[in-house]
């Protein structure tokens, strides 16, 4: 096409979106049953690409998005919402992905009013951006599609159990930047429900099976990228009453079964636990409680614990025996508006792969709120005190945490700060140590408001090595009417388990034989600016950049990612004048390539329309 024939082709595209809705119908009838709603934009411009990957493209690109939304006969009877797009990107429009994306999202409701009422939803999106996590710092950038499809349906009935039954699947098949690698994650799930009152008695029941693969990028798997299978059925039975003493009763049941297959080990473990309590206020003021537990495969509940992330676990536990039962009786009573006194007794036994751990535990509790120096604050102290039959030691633990917030003129400030020592996990073999805070404060400075904010926190679990994790953070911004500033820096260092979506801190007190972690550290920069210098515009700029290393099992990598955008939007009536740019460096030494370097441009105008 030559230079001219572009021109043209560009012109009457402007002149169609500009003209676009003027002769759409303000309604449409169709039938007399039906009503319909039907809105969206539609776009033209001209956009590039840029990449060391591969050929540059540019030329004149056309989109847009609809939803479409109704009912047939009643609201109540069926309702429904389809949503789709073309060519979307972050440089046109408010959909997060640097290449241009599509798509449709789509849901209905059926029989809403009746006893039988019904769902739908169903997405297929193409060419989308997503995230991969480190914990505490910012994300690197996928590209992928993604699909999700689900229906359910209920009965309910006035004097038989009432049911719930439905199915949900989902797949995401993506690459990470800087890497050329494809992953991907699926699963399926399909669940049942009932529930029942009876005398006074509430019960509930229910099964769940769902089953997934994933394939995981090599830079966070610490070895070659590997398919792991995993699946779960989970059966509930519950039964609750209300009794004397504005109090109230429980007995829950729960089985477990697990498999997994991942790295060329495999396991299946099942689990049933079963608790129980009760209740009672015998006064205003005091608050007692009595409940048990009981699980018959205590390593089992474990190695669920850290499946349910969708975390890669190469162990398989042996068939030593292994459960857990304890005890506890608690108290509470209010000295005071505001003041509350608590005490607890416990009584715990584990047998834990063949070897035995029981301790008794005392603890007693303050618990403060109220208005103090003309501000909240809030503050909360347990002391615990453990001894463990199995070595003959005995342990104190603390446990405690505060909040305060207030204004002093045209300051406002909060604060908030927490300590634990010594404090028992899900294997009272093993404990957590750490502290936490965060703070922000903010000041109106003439038309101008100023804030602040930090945060951080540290982990350890105190019988392992290589277990401290740490996080820091600091932000700061000024807005005022039409510019506002901010900036941003975080810090973090840990271990952590792969999932498909990024690496995720394991559940506490987790025995590190169980686990194949992977080590991350690094930090992270970020800066945002936006401004609304005139009526109907609007600029907005950010940059953001992230360096880390990850390090697993015969593999490190020192990772890199630099992303920013720049993004102007001018609107005149219904016509929206558009343009952006984005720029994305990112790379991971493991992978042995050149980071991946893609820049993209857009200006076009869009047009806003609702047709019916």
């Amino acid at each position: 096409m030559t230079r001219r024939a572009r021109l043209r082709a560009a012109g009457l595209a402007l002149a169609g979106v500009l003209g676009g809705g003027t002769s759409m119908r303000a309604q449409v009838q169709v039938g007399s049953e039906t009503q319909l709603s039907l809105n969206g934009s539609v776009s033209t411009g001209y956009s590039g690409s840029m990449t060391n990957e591969g050929p540059d493209s540019h030329g004149l690109t056309f989109g847009g998005t609809g939803n479409l939304s109704g009912s047939f006969h009643s609201p109540q009877f069926l309702s429904f919402d389809v949503a789709p797009f073309f060519n979307q990107s972050r440089n046109n429009s408010n959909y997060q992905s640097i290449t241009d994306s599509s798509g449709v999202i789509a849901s209905a409701n059926l029989f809403g009013g009746s006893q039988f009422p019904g769902y739908f939803n169903f997405s297929k999106i193409y060419n989308s951006d997503s995230n991969y996590a480190v914990p505490g710092l910012a994300n690197y950038a996928t590209n992928g599609n993604a699909e999700t499809f689900g229906l359910g349906w209920s009965a309910h009935f006035k004097k038989l159990p009432s049911l719930t039954v439905g199915y949900q699947q989902g797949s995401t098949d993506y690459s990470l930047y800087g890497t050329q690698e494809d992953s991907f994650s699926n699963f399926h799930s399909v669940f049942g429900n009932a529930n029942y009152t009876i005398d006074g008695f509430h019960l509930t029941g229910g099964i769940r099976y769902s089953n997934g693969s994933s394939l995981y990028p090599v830079i966070a798997a610490g070895e070659a990228p590997e398919k792991s299978n995993s699946d779960t059925t989970t059966y509930t039975l519950s039964m609750s009453r209300s009794i004397a003493w504005e109090g109230s009763s429980w007995v829950n049941f729960t089985r477990n079964s697990t498999g997994y297959d991942s790295l060329g080990l495999s396991s299946s473990q099942t689990a049933d636990v079963v608790t129980g309590g009760l209740v009672l206020r015998p006064t205003r003021k005091l608050t007692t409680q009595v409940s048990a537990d009981y699980d018959d495969n205590l390593a089992g509940s474990i190695f669920q614990t850290v499946t349910s992330t969708g975390a890669i676990v190469p162990v398989a536990l042996t068939g030593e025996p292994s459960h857990s039962w304890g005890l506890l009786g608690s108290a509470e009573y209010s000295l005071l508006p505001g003041l509350y006194l608590g005490g607890t007794i416990s009584h715990r036994q584990q047998l834990f792969l063949g070897t035995s751990y029981d301790s008794n535990s005392f603890s007693g509790s303050v618990n403060y709120g109220h208005s103090l120096l003309g501000g909240q604050f809030t503050a909360g102290a347990t002391v615990t005190q453990s001894s463990y039959s199995t070595n003959g030691e005995s342990m104190l633990g603390l446990l405690t945490n505060a909040i305060y917030i207030r204004r002093f003129g045209a300051w406002a400030v909060s604060g908030s700060f927490g300590y634990s020592q010594n404090v028992q996990t899900i294997l009272i073999a093993y404990t957590t140590s750490g502290y936490s805070y965060s703070s922000s404060v903010n000041r109106r400075v003439g038309r101008w408001t100023w804030t602040g904010g930090a945060s951080g926190s540290r982990s350890v679990l105190s019988q392992a090595q290589g277990t401290t994790t740490t996080t820091q953070g600091y932000s700061t911004g000024l807005s005022g009417r039409w510019l506002g500033v901010s900036g941003g820096y975080s810090k973090s260092s840990g271990n952590g388990l792969v999932t498909p979506t990024g690496i995720v801190t394991p559940p506490p007190g987790v025995p590190p034989t169980l686990l194949t972690p992977v080590f991350y550290g690094g930090t992270s920069y970020s800066a945002s600016v936006g401004s609304s210098p005139m009526r109907g515009l609007s600029i907005t700029g950010t940059y953001v950049q992230s360096r880390s290393n990850t390090a697993g099992e015969g593999l490190s990598s020192n990772n890199n990612t630099q992303q920013a955008y720049v993004y102007l939007n001018y609107r005149f009536r219904k016509v929206y004048f558009n343009s952006g740019y984005s720029r994305l460096l990112q790379g991971f030494s493991a992978s042995g390539l050149t980071p991946t370097l893609v820049s993209t441009y857009y200006f076009g105008v869009s047009r806003w329309f609702k047709a019916f």
